[in-house]
């Protein structure tokens, strides 16, 4: 018997509906429909796409990185717009502080009370665009945002809306006027995708108007918070074999191993592997993850935690489709 029919065979034992979360039919279905509002107005890039969608539904966060100019902020609002809920956009800029992201300590009236002044990362999903021109500083001061879904000003901390995403945007660090993202920063994206340029016919689309930023006003929100939650849930609890997830533990240390890896994938990038097959799984409209679900978005979720001595993320995806091809799938 293969992992994936012992997987199946667990899955039917477990799966018992408690009326709290949807079906993976209807996860499925969700997904297909996030996938095409988000396709009404970025041509192309169907893989980055439904990885940013899986991302949304795992409940984690994400990094667009790629050149000027390839629809990586529209991506970014695209995704903002298909779901319901409270929204902004931050524009990272070097003079931008880390008070003007989380908020501040405000006057208030005439005597010396203060009151708290909320920033825009209290959203359900935040936009920044072009985090990597934002000084360390200010990058630093999302940390906690990413990794607990709150801050701490003034010694008091206090949640953020839920759920919480950040979709962040940003150049290739080689690039001037940027500030690179520390290893710690970077660790707390689920998955980073590249739009990468569009095809003739993408190109097409955008050109005459079928596709492009003049569309991103018509999309119409495909699921509302209480549909969000509802399909995080199901994402959650969707099963994951020991099997699955030694493999998932022996990529992670495939990558440690590496001749030319310098720090290899952390623990942290084993969970967001974890929950972006878990999402795929789902979105496939199963309630059980398959090997398959991990190498198809291993990439996603590990090669930016991957450092490589003169590297880039285009070397961490070399390495681990090194590390796919030599570490065996289980089977039982």
């Amino acid at each position: 018997m293969t992992a994936d029919q012992d997987v199946r065979e667990s899955d039917r034992e477990r799966d018992v509906d408690d009326g709290l979360t949807r079906a993976p039919s209807d996860v499925r279905g969700l997904a297909a429909s996030l996938i095409d509002a988000v396709g009404a107005v970025v041509a192309g890039r169907r893989d980055a796409i439904s990885t940013s969608v899986a991302c949304l539904l795992a409940g984690g966060h994400l990094l667009i990185e790629d050149i000027p100019g390839v629809g990586k902020t529209l991506l970014a609002q695209a995704l903002a717009a298909s779901v319901g809920g409270s929204f902004h956009r931050i524009q990272g800029t070097p003079d931008l502080l880390p008070s003007d992201v989380i908020g501040s300590m405000m006057p208030h009236g005439e005597g010396f009370e203060l009151h708290f002044r909320p920033g825009p990362i209290f959203s359900n999903i935040v936009v920044f665009d072009e985090l990597n021109r934002a000084n360390p500083r200010t990058q630093s001061a999302l940390l906690e945002a990413t990794e607990e879904s709150a801050v701490t000003i003034d010694g008091v901390t206090r949640k953020l809306p839920a759920p919480f995403m950040l979709v962040a945007t940003q150049n290739p660090i080689e690039m001037t006027g940027t500030y690179p993202l520390g290893e710690g920063a970077i660790d707390r994206f689920a998955a980073v995708v590249t739009p990468g340029r569009a095809t003739a016919a993408d190109e097409v689309e955008v050109l005459t108007g079928r596709r492009g930023r003049n569309r991103l006003a018509g999309v119409e929100p495909v699921a509302d918070i209480s549909d969000l939650v509802a399909a995080r849930r199901a994402v959650a609890n969707t099963h994951i074999a020991d099997a699955v997830a030694g493999y998932v533990v022996a990529i992670l240390d495939a990558t440690r191993r590496h001749a030319r890896v310098t720090l290899g994938a952390s623990t942290r990038g084993g969970v967001s592997l974890v929950g972006l097959a878990k999402a795929h799984a789902a979105m496939s409209g199963r309630t059980f993850v398959t090997p398959e679900d991990v190498v198809l978005v291993a990439s996603p979720a590990l090669a930016h935690r991957i450092i490589v001595a003169g590297g880039n993320l285009a070397a961490g995806r070399e390495i681990v489709a090194e590390c796919l091809a030599h570490v065996p799938a289980p089977t039982v």
